[in-house]
Order: C-alpha cells, then structure tokens, then sequence
C-alpha cells in the first residue's frame, strides 16, 4: 500500500507544481491589475509629481524583483537534484586541488568510523543520508530532498512570505472594496470574487509558509535537519540524565552556520544571497566537517554520537522517516 501512495505522490508531482505556479501568479494578476493601480491612483490620473514618479518606479522594480526570485528560486528548488550517490560532487572552486584532498581526509574519517551500506539500494551510505521512499533512492543530507536544492527552496519560502506581508499590507482595502460590503464601484476588469480569493490565499500562505520558514531557518541556525532535531532531542535527554553534555557535531554557532549554508564569505559574497542566481552548497553532501567542541569530548562520547546518528539511519532503512 505504501509503495502504491509513494508512486502516486510521485506520478502527481507536476500536476501540484502547475497547481502552485498558477496559485502564485494569480496573487500577482491581482496586484498589479489592482493593488498597484488603487495605491498609485494618481499616476493613471496624470496628477503624479517627480517623487511620486520614483516612487513608482521604484515600487514596480522592488515587485519585479520579488516576482522574479520567487519564480527562480521555486524552479531551482524543483529542477536541482538533491543529490545522491550517483550524482554527489564536490564544489569546484579555484582552490579545487587543496579542497579535494581535504574532502578525502574526511572521507577516510568517516569511513574509518562510520562504515555504512543502504540496505535498499545497497551503495554507500554517508553520514546524514537517508533513503526516500518517494525517489526509491537515498538523498544527501535529507530532510525534505536536501543537500543540492535546500538552499533555493529555503530563499523560495523566504521570498513567498515577505512577499504575502507586503500584499496584505497594500491589499486590505481593495479586498474591503471587493467584498461590496460598502456598494463602491469595481473598476477593474480583475473579477471581485478572484481579488478575494487571492487576498485570503496570501493569508493562508503567509501563515503556513511563514511557519515552515520559521521551522527552517531555526534548523539552519542550529545546524540539523528535522529528522537529526528529534535524534538530537532524545540523545540531550539520555546526556543530562547520565551527567554529560550534549554537542551537536554539526554546529559553528548561529552565524557560521548561516555562512555555511548559504555558502557565503569565502567563494561568494554575502550580497549574493540577494542575487537570483545559481549558487551551489558548501561542500559535496557526503563529509562533513566536525565542530571543535565535538573533538573536546571523550572518545567514547564521540563514538556513541557517530552510532546514535548511523542507528537513526538504521532505522530510516526500516521505516523511510
């Protein structure tokens, strides 16, 4: 039953991708055929003065700007592959050559301590891969299909949300209009009922998005993926009831690990982030670098860290978390 729910996931992903696209764009038919022109009466009035002019101007370009990103990013997030076994590669860089032989060192730590096989597709299984039950095949650093896409689906949410708040905030009063509640003349050719349906759907998506935008962000900022929170939670548990401490291997602190993420401050600049443009993540998806304070504990507290996680993924073989 399962294996037949996975493949009609999988056989309707373009029909929801239509269903999403076409929900956005009619929030932006709706702004621009009517928000924009009730907040910017004058300008199709003739009565616009210089500034007003720039502020126009400089509206369109900050909306365009928004469309825009939101249209990419949701691409990218879709169009990327997150990465597995047969498609993992290492960023290259002008710095290739010492990146690569750093890679290997920690591959070989890993494989030293962390030996692992997929029980289902049978190929090795890095630190922080999962199978998905969906794709039939383990994805890099998995949480909701990660490694490769997480960046531009993270930005995509981010841009989805900024841009619900700012039609809410310019939009109530065409809404009210819309409502007919006070018998005021409808001027656009944009149909009432739709400007409503529009309004409550950046609602809606503002709260839901805004909470899973939310959730992730403090996963980055933290370092862990959703299924490593839950791991993580019990084994602080198990660490304070036996008098240890419990550290994250995966945590630089909040702004390194924003660095991290976003891959920027070495390759790419900070202000790139604000750039629709193709950036790949930090690093192959398959080692990863340890924090100093992991290396500061026991050996053995360190040695039951790596098997908690490989006993989580044990149990991502059985169960498909």
């Amino acid at each position: 039953m399962a294996k037949v729910v996975d493949r009609a996931i999988w056989s309707a992903g373009p029909v929801f991708i239509f269903i999403a696209v076409a929900l956005i764009d009619m929030c932006v038919l709706a702004y621009y055929l009517i928000v924009f022109p009730y907040n910017h009466l004058a300008l199709f009035e003739g009565e616009t003065s210089l500034l007003g002019k720039l502020n126009v101007a400089l509206t369109l370009l900050f909306t365009f700007y928004m469309v825009y990103c939101i249209h990419f990013h949701y691409y990218m997030s879709i169009r990327t592959h997150p990465g597995g076994m047969a498609t993992s590669t290492t960023e290259t860089d002008g710095n290739h050559s010492e990146e690569d032989a750093h890679n290997t060192l920690l591959e070989f730590e890993e494989d030293a301590q962390y030996p692992k096989i997929c029980k289902k597709c049978n190929l090795p299984k890095p630190e922080r891969t999962h199978h998905c039950s969906v794709c039939n095949a383990c994805v890099l650093r998995f949480d909701h299909h990660w490694h490769f896409n997480h960046r531009y689906f993270v930005l995509f949410m981010t841009y989805m949300v900024l841009s619900a708040i700012y039609f809410l905030i310019f939009g109530w009063r065409p809404f009210i209009v819309c409502l007919d509640i006070l018998d005021l003349e409808w001027p656009y050719y944009y149909p009432r009922a739709l400007m409503a349906f529009s309004y409550i759907l950046s609602i809606c998506m503002g709260v839901a998005l805004g909470a899973l935008c939310a959730w992730h962000y403090y996963l980055i900022l933290t370092a862990q993926t959703t299924v490593e929170f839950y791991s993580n939670y019990y084994e602080k548990g198990v660490a304070k009831s036996q008098g240890e401490i419990f550290v994250n291997m995966y945590n630089f602190g909040c702004i390194e690990n924003l660095r991290r993420f976003f891959n920027i401050g070495d390759k790419y600049a900070w202000y790139t982030v604000f750039f629709p443009i193709p950036i790949p993540p930090r690093g192959n998806g398959r080692q990863f670098e340890k924090c100093q304070e992991f290396y500061m504990l026991p050996e053995a507290q360190q040695q039951d860290a790596l098997l908690a996680n490989q006993a989580v993924q044990d149990l991502e073989d059985i169960k498909d978390l």
